[in-house]
């Protein structure tokens, strides 16, 4: 079997749908701001299992957790493969979600191979000789790496707009999907903390691969994450025993963090912010449970499917598997 080919599964219920925008009105023509596609895979009879929620990183798309760039089977199948309906999400202005640059303002670059070096595949230094879980090659014009140039494209500037329409359409598919679990990677990170924050009924539990962080973080031309993890407001109370997040304290959370990617102070910072505010977070130090060698697309990575595991056992203590209501797919 070649690294294109797949095998197809038998006995799965599948499909996609849009997510409208939110409806606006110029002079007397009303338009949309933000559309988002979802595409989605299950088990062909219910197993009891939430749906589980993936919403990919910064310059990427739902296409990311598909195994369309290293690891054969991406974290989208094998979720089925444990029992779970798969949602992915193109976050608007990404993927199949359209970019209306007149109204949601321009993007950073199409990243370069350089850039594509700099965030996930390293050539050079200790961070490309720690990073063993990517055993292809790294260099222009190979498949691996042309797959996740070919995949990538840029951000948007405005990064309070483009979280808070993350949020928005998040929480319009888990209005449809009813409780889900919500797997984040990267930049895609604020959006599963804003949508508990919204409607913390409705997520089960987030599990964040890498965030984007630290608080607090300057991210040059995007701006600044002014809210802590977020550059959106979250739901603070005031208690006699300090500053609380209300809502987001209600649903149970675990950080994953990857030996090679050198992101785990970042994690552990972001961590910490949360538990301040009385958020109930693990963390996933890979290295620590004896997966070693990933970088920040550990996703796409050779042992993904190891990682996923590990993942699944936590997600099935802390998402009450047997006790709620599965998806409506």
């Amino acid at each position: 079997m070649t690294p294109h080919e797949r095998a197809e599964p038998v006995h799965r219920r599948r499909g996609a749908f849009w997510l409208p925008g939110d409806v606006q009105v110029t002079g007397t023509a009303p338009w949309q701001l933000g559309p988002a596609w979802v595409q989605w895979e299950a088990p062909a009879e219910l197993t009891g299992r939430p749906p589980m929620i993936f919403v990919h990183g910064g310059g990427g798309q739902s296409t990311d957790w598909m195994g369309t760039t290293g690891a054969s089977v991406g974290w989208a199948e094998l979720a089925v493969r444990h029992g779970f309906p798969a949602y992915l999400l193109d976050r608007p202005g990404h993927g199949r979600s359209p970019w209306d640059p007149a109204r949601m303002g321009a993007k950073t670059p199409f990243p370069d191979y350089a850039g594509l070096e700099a965030l996930l595949v390293p050539r050079e230094g200790q961070r490309a000789s720690a990073h063993t879980a990517w055993p292809w090659p790294r260099e222009v014009g190979t498949p691996h790496v042309d797959a996740q140039a070919a995949s990538s494209s840029g951000m948007l500037l405005d990064t309070p707009l483009s979280q808070e329409l993350d949020a928005r359409r998040l929480v319009d598919l888990l209005q449809l999907t009813g409780p889900a679990v919500v797997v984040v990677h990267s930049a895609g990170g604020p959006a599963g903390w804003l949508a508990a924050d919204r409607r913390p009924d409705l997520v089960r539990c987030v599990v964040a691969v890498e965030p984007l962080g630290p608080p607090y973080r300057d991210m040059g031309p995007r701006g600044v994450l002014t809210e802590g993890p977020t550059a959106v407001p979250l739901h603070w109370e005031e208690s006699a025993s300090g500053r609380r997040l209300t809502n987001l304290a209600q649903v149970p959370a675990c950080v994953v963090s990857a030996e090679a990617s050198g992101r785990a102070e970042d994690d552990r910072e972001t961590i910490a912010f949360l538990r301040d505010g009385g958020v109930s977070v693990d963390h996933v130090d890979l290295a620590e449970h004896g997966i070693t060698g990933n970088g920040h697309g550990l996703t796409l990575e050779v042992n993904n499917a190891e990682i996923f595991t590990l993942v699944v056992d936590w997600v099935s203590v802390h998402a009450e598997l047997s006790t709620r209501t599965v998806s409506r797919t």
